[in-house]
């Protein structure tokens, strides 16, 4: 399921439209930025640039959606006309 090109894609562009929606924080231990997504529970990325942040931030997300989908999870947020569920 997960080897589809399209699905693939879709969780690609769903990362990069969440990514366009990440705050980032300053993080005193360890010393850089954190990123996260409101709605996306225990996915963040961490940099010591935004820029680094939010790239690490956006891996984390594919990761994130792929393991939800292939776990059969329905709980991925719809974000910005991106919704991940009706592709499975």
């Amino acid at each position: 399921m997960l080897e589809s090109p399209d699905l693939k894609s879709s969780i690609a562009r769903w990362a990069e439209v969440a990514v366009s929606h990440a705050v980032t924080r300053r993080s005193e231990d360890p010393p850089g930025l954190i990123a996260t997504v409101e709605g996306v529970e225990g996915a963040w990325g961490f940099g010591d640039t935004n820029h680094k942040a939010l790239e690490d931030l956006e891996s984390v997300l594919r990761d994130w959606a792929a393991m939800k989908l292939r776990d059969g999870d329905k709980d991925i947020p719809h974000i910005k006309g991106v919704d991940l569920v009706p592709a499975v």
